[in-house]
């Protein structure tokens, strides 16, 4: 048996589900464990499916909590730029970030 510390960071973004999970697939050749689910972002005015992307720290290759956090900012950038999109947050143990390059 094999442990580490837990921890969890989702990352959730607009986009198309099949490209999201080709993307992770990609990523983690880096070695890493992540989970891929729908998601539909209900707001005011509307509405956006998209994808909330689970990473935790999994024993079989385990990181700190630092190290975790750039780890699942590294995957977030990714999916922006390959789901074209201008937004994504961060939900960590805690804090959660948002990251933007449109106008505020």
């Amino acid at each position: 048996m094999t442990d580490c510390k837990t921890l969890t960071y989702r990352i959730w973004i607009g986009g198309n589900y099949d490209d999201a999970v080709r993307t992770v697939r990609e990523f983690c050749q880096e070695g890493a464990c992540f989970a891929v689910q729908p998601a539909d972002f209900v707001y005011t005015g509307g509405m956006e499916s998209g994808v909330c992307v689970t990473l935790i720290n999994y024993p079989r290759f385990p990181k700190e909590a630092a190290e975790l956090e750039v780890f699942a900012g590294r995957l977030a950038d990714l999916l922006k730029a390959r789901l074209f999109q201008d937004s994504y947050s961060i939900e960590g143990p805690e804090r959660t970030v948002w990251v933007t390059t449109r106008g505020q």
